[in-house]
């Protein structure tokens, strides 16, 4: 019987490695957690953990007190550790300067306690997504054209864009009714986005973009109305600007204003002229 017992412990499978996911932000740091859930303190002289990737890079190690003699050069510098907070079986670390290249990447923590009877484990794996978020879209109108358009550039990944539309009621449309372009950049590998839709006066239009990773809407509106007109400038954004009845109205007030300098001013030499006669005659 004790035999039986024996061969059901050696059997029984090691605890598997929690999992987690969490998503960084491009150029930010993230926090890759892992807790070994000791019921006692540990001795960090008899600790050896290290955090490796997907291809077997070490991003960390940590070897009875000594950090990093394994570290892979492309985490230089880009990683540290909570060594005060080991002994209660914190091994999280925290990996900055998050890039595009660190997206979807696997991360695993393998630990080892020294001892009578050494102690080998995986405790915790970790999926690490990776998101920019798109800054507050650019919304203008052109009422030649009759059309208003959205831009917003710098963000991943590929966002979900929409527009929806209140006049007589509020409606999301549909895609046939809008245009969109969202090109990757090469070079930075970040999208940018834009987009168009028709429009008609007293309407208020508001573009949406979702980063599906974030789940997050940056959206702005803007209002079609009849007693604006638009100007656009050199680079090609349109802008409100003064209407025909302003100008006009301020062109009349400048005329005005000169009459009665003009008047002041005639008066003024008159007097001048006349002063002579008055005082000796």
């Amino acid at each position: 019987m004790a035999i039986l017992i024996l061969i059901s412990v050696l059997l029984l499978p090691a605890p598997a490695a929690s999992e987690n996911e969490v998503t960084g932000i491009i150029g930010e740091s993230v926090l890759l957690s892992c807790d070994l859930k000791s019921s006692t303190a540990i001795d960090t002289a008899r600790l050896r953990f290290h955090w490796q990737d997907e291809s077997e890079r070490v991003l960390y190690s940590f070897n009875k007190g000594e950090e990093n003699q394994h570290q892979d050069s492309l985490y230089t510098n880009r990683t540290k550790a909570f060594v005060s907070e080991m002994s209660s079986g914190n091994i999280s670390i925290k990996l900055s300067q998050v890039t595009l290249e660190d997206k979807q990447n696997v991360y695993r923590a393998f630990a080892t306690l020294f001892g009578e009877n050494d102690k080998h484990i995986q405790p915790c794996r970790t999926t690490l997504l990776v998101a920019a978020r798109f800054p507050t879209p650019s919304v203008t109108v052109n009422k030649t054209n009759m059309n208003s358009t959205c831009s917003t550039q710098g963000g991943y990944p590929q966002p979900m864009v929409t527009w929806t539309i209140q006049d007589r009621g509020n409606r999301t449309l549909d895609p046939w009714e809008v245009q969109t372009n969202i090109t990757l950049d090469s070079e930075s590998g970040l999208y940018s986005v834009w987009s168009q839709v028709n429009i008609t006066e007293n309407q208020t239009v508001t573009c949406h973009i979702f980063n599906p990773v974030l789940r997050e809407t940056v959206s702005n509106t803007t209002i079609v109305s009849p007693s604006k007109s638009i100007n656009t400038d050199p680079a090609g954004d349109v802008q409100e600007g003064f209407t025909p009845i302003i100008i006009t109205i301020v062109i009349i007030a400048v005329l005005i204003l000169f009459s009665i300098g003009g008047y002041f001013v005639y008066k003024k030499r008159v007097t001048s002229m006349c002063w002579p006669y008055i005082r000796y005659g």
